[in-house]
């Protein structure tokens, strides 16, 4: 195989490598909350080693196409080494009983786990393999370029390209992630208020209700957990402390099983609710945990959703602020 087709291998690892660390620098909570969900072995997952993981990729960006003979070979081994180590993480989450967001490019291209995160990753760890053949050459890609043995538009091409395919696929998977809630629209200001739908779900103690029904009487806080997520047990934690500060309202836990699956089910008031159908997902367009969204009392939805620990606290604090409960 030509030196210059497989130099394209290096250089497409690197603009995704840059993509990659650009996106996790911009959302470094997300990072964290994905590592806790994929549950990487804690001494991968320190909060040493997640923030120093996008300067690790944008110095292998770097060095896969600076560096050649044994450095290069060494820089080629390393990515290869990182995007197996991802491919091994996404395809384990596969087997987890709760769909994992997946934060590999931060803020660029979240999105729950699925077989065609696998084949992404497949594909990328591919190219690695190949860098570590063109690291064999014994020449950097700049060098190649410096001597006029690598055209510089084979590499703009390659970039082009890349960055091409992740425009149009990162606003592809964006829209199909923006899904309304079956409901009927009223507009309030910014915020579109939908009506609570009529969704079944089951009470901490059995009995069957639906979410229209069980915020006619007061408004509800539905907090959306597993505990199977890790980035869950900070806002099941917490969740008691707000039950009893935010007395106006209920504050329940919402799970996707059925009272007898989890050890999370309480049968006692604001008793968990219980979505063994899973359709608190579609209805609400929530598509990663922990989530929030506060349902009114006067049948339509009063804010939210959100994801994310970090959001979910403020939205909680948002709420305070329209009870009056902030110092």
């Amino acid at each position: 195989m030509p030196t210059d087709a497989l130099a394209l291998a290096p250089v497409i690892l690197a603009v995704v490598l840059v993509v990659s660390a650009v996106g996790k620098l911009r959302a470094p909570s997300a990072s964290a909350e994905a590592f806790r969900d994929l549950r990487v072995p804690a001494p991968l997952s320190s909060s040493l080693v997640v923030p120093a993981l996008p300067w690790v990729e944008l110095v292998l960006a770097l060095a896969l196409v600076a560096l050649g003979g044994l450095p290069g070979a060494a820089a080629a081994v390393a990515a290869l080494v990182l995007f197996t180590a991802y491919l091994v993480l996404v395809v384990r989450a596969l087997g987890f009983d709760e769909d994992v967001e997946c934060a590999c490019f931060g803020e660029f291209a979240p999105g729950r786990i699925s077989r065609r995160t696998v084949v992404r990753n497949a594909w990328l760890v591919a190219l690695a393999a190949i860098s570590v053949g063109a690291a064999t050459q014994g020449s950097s890609v700049l060098t190649c370029i410096a001597d006029g043995r690598l055209p510089w538009w084979w590499l703009v091409g390659a970039v082009a390209a890349a960055v091409t395919t992740w425009l149009v696929t990162g606003a592809s998977a964006e829209a199909a992630r923006q899904v309304e809630p079956t409901a009927y629209a009223q507009e309030e200001g910014d915020y579109v208020r939908y009506r609570t739908p009529a969704l079944p779900v089951t009470l901490g103690d059995g009995t069957t209700t639906n979410l229209r029904a069980l915020s006619s009487a007061r408004a509800q806080l539905l907090l959306y957990v597993s505990d199977t997520c890790g980035s869950c047990e900070a806002i099941i934690e917490e969740a008691p402390e707000w039950s009893r500060e935010l007395t106006p309202l209920d504050v329940r836990l919402v799970l996707r099983s059925t009272p007898d699956q989890t050890q999370l089910t309480s049968a006692d008031e604001p008793r968990t609710v219980h979505d063994g159908e899973g359709l608190f997902v579609d209805s609400f367009g929530v598509h990663g945990t922990p989530s929030a969204l506060l349902l009114g009392a006067d049948g339509l939805l009063a804010g939210g959703p959100v994801v994310g620990v970090d959001n979910v606290r403020a939205f909680v604090d948002d709420v305070r602020a329209e009870l009056g409960l902030l110092a």
